[in-house]
């Protein structure tokens, strides 16, 4: 499947680890997110039910989602992160990435994609 364009994709937000994040449940395009914005994605549990259990540069098997947000996520020495049901919450709100980031740095002209 290929990945899509960062800014045509509907997104929740999230609290991940301290940080509030936009989440959504496809494949990003990294080449399309943001300067200033960092992607990860997220896998789910084995049994599937949905809880997020880790946290990546990419992920294969498990696929749960990706995340983007302004503060870079410390990974382990493998690139991974472990999270559990009490590193994240769901909000429940709808945000674009203008808005996230207008929001969150008040400079949403001033970022452009990354071509890098």
């Amino acid at each position: 499947m290929k990945p899509y364009n960062a800014y045509e994709l509907p997104y929740e937000t999230m609290e991940m680890l301290g940080q509030t994040v936009l989440f959504t449940d496809m494949r990003v395009d990294r080449t399309t997110v943001p300067d200033g914005l960092h992607a990860y994605s997220l896998r789910h549990d084995d049994d599937c039910q949905g809880d997020i259990c880790e946290i990546a540069p990419s992920i294969m098997v498990n696929f749960w989602g990706t995340i983007l947000c302004r503060e870079e996520i410390p990974l382990t020495d493998n690139g991974r992160r472990y999270v559990d049901e009490n590193d994240y919450t769901y909000t429940g709100d709808s945000m674009s990435i203008e808005e996230y980031m207008e929001q969150n740095t008040g400079q949403s002209e001033e970022m452009e994609v990354n071509l890098s």
